[in-house]
């Protein structure tokens, strides 16, 4: 993706988080977010601004492993929400000045919004307060199609995307939107079973490659 609509993307992302989470009350912040069901919003958004840091600065060894999350998410765990927020929003700068600078090929670092695009829909998931934007679901299926090209062909109103499966003439349909989901694990083996294959026996396509629901496998819904 072009340096200009990925740092666009982002910067929107962020911006709608923000607004979302500034205001939420001290219970609120400690609500376990479905999605991730290790961490907090409080815990999200503190990743989310120790991503942004580590991304400026180039700590990336270990990127984007549990163990490097989990040092994001401990240095800011005891910090008001306010303070994580300033600190995202500045580091965020820094990031979009490496994006638009051309000095890395690194591919989180190019595209941040990926990340953060996912963990927005994760606090809809939670608070209910409106899906991300129909372009983002849709250019980050567009760039994991380009890192997991493959036989799994899904039919979307959007598109058609090739991703690896086990299986060459599997097809499915299914909403660009819960692509999107599934891609990042956050559909269970039953939704994306429930999606509409060409034939069931094909549901076993969706490659091992591609993760499903790491933690639980109850559906989620956002």
């Amino acid at each position: 993706m072009d340096p200009t609509t990925s740092i666009t993307l982002y910067a929107g992302t962020r911006d709608r988080i923000s607004a979302l989470v500034r205001d939420l009350d001290p219970a609120e912040l400690q609500r376990i977010v479905p999605a991730c069901p290790e961490w907090t919003v409080h815990n999200l958004v503190s990743h989310l601004a120790g991503v942004a840091a580590d991304f400026a600065t180039g700590n990336l060894d270990g990127a984007p492993e549990p163990e490097w999350t989990a040092v994001q998410v401990d240095a800011r765990r005891d910090r008001p929400i306010e303070h994580v927020l300033d600190e995202w929003a500045l580091a965020s700068h820094a990031v979009e000045q490496v994006v638009t600078s051309g000095t890395t090929s690194h591919p989180l670092v190019c595209n941040p919004w990926v990340d953060a695009g996912t963990h927005e829909a994760d606090l809809h998931g939670l608070l209910g307060t409106g899906r991300p934007p129909a372009d983002l679901a849709l250019a980050t299926v567009t760039w994991v199609e380009s890192y997991e090209p493959g036989p799994l062909t899904v039919i979307t109103p959007d598109g058609t995307f090739h991703l690896a499966g086990e299986a060459p003439t599997a097809e499915v349909r299914t909403s660009t939107y819960e692509l999107f989901r599934a891609l990042f694990g956050r559909r269970s083996a039953a939704q994306i079973e429930a999606w509409s294959w060409s034939r069931p026996e094909y549901a076993a396509a969706w490659s091992v490659e591609l993760p499903r629901l790491p933690q639980t496998a109850q559906p989620l819904t956002d």
